[in-house]
């Protein structure tokens, strides 16, 4: 193990540890994207809703030992109601629900088309499935790609064609290190046009997307009218939404299977009563007026930050601080806009550290965790952040800019003096 570590510490690879809290100051480095997790209001609501229940902790056993109570099961029908689902099942975790429907439902025969950047649950499910030998990984939101793959698993398998066998699909609807998109409209079109109905089953993760688009933040697949065209949402709770756990919306035929073959779901205690009312709150809450007037205060906040740092990173050496461009996939309308901002530098662990002990607990992402040229830190905006907060921050990246721009040109000048002696 001391090896591994050192290992990373040579790799430049972060080597984490949990023995401080996060430092107080503006956050922009969370996924709380809704400002949920500090909101009064929804505190309040919260505290009611635990004053009315009968029982508030834990259930004593996992869902199929004593653990299946008539919250958790009416929970589950309210987001059939809300997501217009046929069928719901609630996890403690998007990992474990990950790890659930990946590793459990894919059968022999069957394969997997997956996009290079897929969560490390997703991955992980996967390692463990009966597919895991029939992979077909597609460069990242790429339809030529995606395509590619498909007609290879195709040719492959003759037998999903006949509809003996199933083409899985794995992607996310945002991705957590970039912000940026799935090309969904792309993908079911490419899935409707090679594969048999019978044969094809899509996947979305909804992690980064669920509270922040569509209508009263059903998500992506919502926004886009893919709800009938996509046959399992993950929605995690652990992000937008304040709280933790997970559902997966699915058929009631794929529910049962989790139910009797996913390991997470048959061997993980179930979620206690607290995370049941702090999970209605957070639904009755987003479903109000709040939920409309945080998504738009969200975007107005990303537009600010978006064009503030266009223009503040005009002067400065792209390999010091830089943006990818931002572009939407083929049939995504113009309100969509990721609050995920990764800042682009070829010294990540020096920005972070002059982050830190600027009050930002933002964590360094270098190479190889991402491609080469791709180093960073990542920013989250958030709906109550104030301008004057994403001002703040932008004053501080522009500063150290400077001064590495300095200790850059007093190397070369003591470069050329040693030189000349």
């Amino acid at each position: 193990m001391s090896q591994q570590l050192e290992k990373r510490r040579k790799d430049l690879v972060p080597i984490l540890e949990l023995l401080q809290p996060t430092p107080p100051g503006p956050d922009v480095y969370t996924n709380d994207f809704l400002s949920l997790t500090n909101d009064p209001d929804l505190r309040q609501l919260y505290l009611d809703k635990l004053a009315k229940a009968p029982r508030v902790f834990g259930v004593g056993g996992s869902r199929l030992l004593g653990g299946n109570s008539a919250d958790h099961m009416e929970f589950e029908h309210r987001m059939e109601r809300f997501f217009e689902a046929p069928a719901a099942l609630l996890f403690t975790s998007g990992y474990d629900a990950n790890v659930a429907f990946w590793h459990s439902v894919p059968q022999d025969g069957d394969v997997i088309v997956l996009d290079e950047y897929v969560h490390a649950s997703t991955r992980d499910g996967m390692a463990i499935s009966r597919a895991r030998k029939s992979l077909y990984i597609f460069s990242h939101n790429s339809p030529v790609s995606f395509e590619e793959q498909v007609l290879r698993a195709l040719q492959e398998h003759p037998s999903i064609a006949e509809g003996k066998n199933t083409l899985f699909v794995a992607v996310e609807a945002t991705y957590s290190m970039d912000g940026d998109f799935a090309p969904l409209p792309d993908i079911v079109r490419i899935v409707d046009q090679h594969v048999p109905k019978e044969s094809a089953h899509i996947m979305v993760d909804e992690a980064h997307s669920t509270g922040v688009f569509g209508s009263q933040g059903r998500g992506l697949v919502h926004h886009l009218g893919l709800q009938d065209r996509i046959h399992t949402v993950l929605h995690t709770f652990g992000k937008a939404r304040a709280l933790t756990g997970a559902v997966i919306l699915t058929t009631p035929l794929i529910r049962r299977y989790v139910i009797n073959y996913g390991r997470p779901m048959i061997y993980t205690t179930a979620p206690p009563i607290t995370i049941i009312c702090g999970l209605n709150a957070s639904f009755d809450y987003l479903e109000g007026p709040v939920g409309d007037e945080r998504r738009m205060l969200l975007r107005r906040m990303c537009e600010y930050f978006q064009d503030a740092l266009e223009k503040a990173f005009q002067h400065i050496p792209p390999n010091l601080l830089t943006i990818q461009e931002r572009t939407l996939p083929a049939g995504y309308p113009d309100d969509v806009m990721s609050p995920v901002f990764p800042i682009l530098t070829s010294y990540p662990k020096h920005l972070a550290v002059f982050l830190n002990a600027c009050g930002y607990a933002v964590l360094d992402i270098p190479y190889p965790v991402v491609p080469k040229g791709h180093e960073r830190v990542r920013i989250s905006v958030h709906a109550l952040n104030t301008e004057e907060e994403l001002d703040a921050l932008i004053e501080r990246l522009k500063q150290w800019a400077h001064m590495m721009q300095t200790m850059g040109s007093q190397a070369q000048v003591s470069g050329r003096t040693q030189s000349r002696l």
